[in-house]
């Protein structure tokens, strides 16, 4: 998930519009809301179906993935060449939704390192005193389903002071020079579903999703990721400056890109969760400071999506695009929103975990 500048967050908090009204309709657990055409290459996901309350879903909605309602992708899938991160020409490569291509199952656990730089989200001059925790995920079906399971690794705490240990990056629009501090946690497990939480005095919970290390991304016994810092002001002070209020008191938000089964960044897709929310919406290009863009029926060539107001426990996410013509699936995962907090999902093909 790319860094917000102020203005963008600011207007992110801002969309207090509803994205979905009351309609008519009702819900069907094998095929979802009536009337949504479904997306192809949805075998691995068919067991995990979503059950919409469909009297939300109106005709704006005309596809679904797995039961999640997603509107008509505005065009065909494109991957995206010109930007700095995760950039790629050619075709989307989707390939690892064909059930004749699905990723390996889990191979054999071992415990690793992970390290890498802890990035702040919008606002912040330091990433100093963040605690970078990992758990693994719960998988029940029921309602602490994708709820934090056990904790595993040692705990990390960035350096009071970044400016000593950190990696400088120029911030003319804020601090003039922005200090991030780097972390490592020891002994996680690879080749399993995992979750990270970065949290602190200074900084609000963030719960990144979909984290998977694959024993052939290990190098040297470590694994490199940069994990995401998020300032408590950019979930208390910029909403209620935009809107009188924050988000309501124990909702929370999800957020994050859509890229193919090369980690390629995706334009043109959909996205969209199973729950109720006050919107879903989609980003401009801009790279360094995308800005929320209520015009746009589908990502830009950053990827980035996010739904708010999302009252606290489980939720499924899906995404979907069109390619030669075809509504094909990009991306299905079971999440969980949590109390004031941000849920990042970001989908980067199918995962070893997820095949049936």
């Amino acid at each position: 998930m790319r860094t917000l500048s102020l203005l963008g967050l600011t207007a992110l908090f801002a969309l207090g519009i509803p994205a979905c009204s009351s309609g008519s309709g009702s819900t069907n657990i094998t095929t979802g809301c009536s009337g949504l055409a479904p997306a192809s290459n949805t075998e691995f996901c068919e067991a995990q179906r979503a059950t919409p309350d469909c009297s939300r879903v109106t005709g704006i909605y005309k596809a679904e993935v797995c039961g999640v309602p997603l509107r008509q992708p505005p065009g065909e899938l494109t991957r995206s060449a010109n930007v700095e991160e995760y950039a790629g020409d050619g075709p989307p490569n989707l390939s690892c939704y064909d059930p004749a291509t699905y990723p390996p199952k889990p191979g054999p656990s071992s415990d690793v390192k992970i390290r890498g730089i802890a990035k702040i989200f919008s606002n912040g001059c330091e990433s100093s005193d963040v605690t970078v925790e990992v758990f693994r995920v719960k998988r029940t079906g029921g309602a602490d389903d994708a709820d934090l399971g056990e904790a595993v690794g040692s705990p990390f705490t960035t350096d009071a002071d970044c400016m000593t240990t950190g990696v400088a990056s120029d911030d003319p629009e804020g601090c003039g020079t922005r200090y991030e501090c780097t972390y490592e946690v020891d002994g996680v497990p690879s080749e399993t579903e995992l979750v990270i939480r970065t949290q602190g005095s200074k900084w609000a919970p963030l719960y990144e999703y979909n984290i998977y290390i694959r024993n052939d991304e290990v190098v040297a016994g470590a694994w490199d990721h940069d994990v995401r810092a998020l300032a408590q002001d950019d979930y208390t002070v910029i909403p209620q400056a935009a809107l009188g209020s924050t988000i309501t008191q124990g909702h929370g938000v999800i957020a994050g890109e859509v890229h193919d089964c090369d980690n390629v960044r995706l334009s043109n897709a959909t996205v969209d969760v199973d729950q109720q929310k006050v919107i879903t919406t989609y980003f401009t290009n801009n790279e360094e400071h995308p800005l929320p863009d209520l015009s746009a029926r589908g990502t830009s060539v950053l990827g980035l999506y996010a739904s708010m107001d999302i009252a606290a426990g489980p939720v499924t996410v899906a995404a979907a695009g069109l390619v030669n013509g075809e509504l094909t699936t990009v991306g299905f995962f079971q999440a969980r929103v949590f109390p004031d907090a941000v849920t990042s999902v970001t989908f980067r093909g199918l995962k070893p975990f997820q095949v049936p």
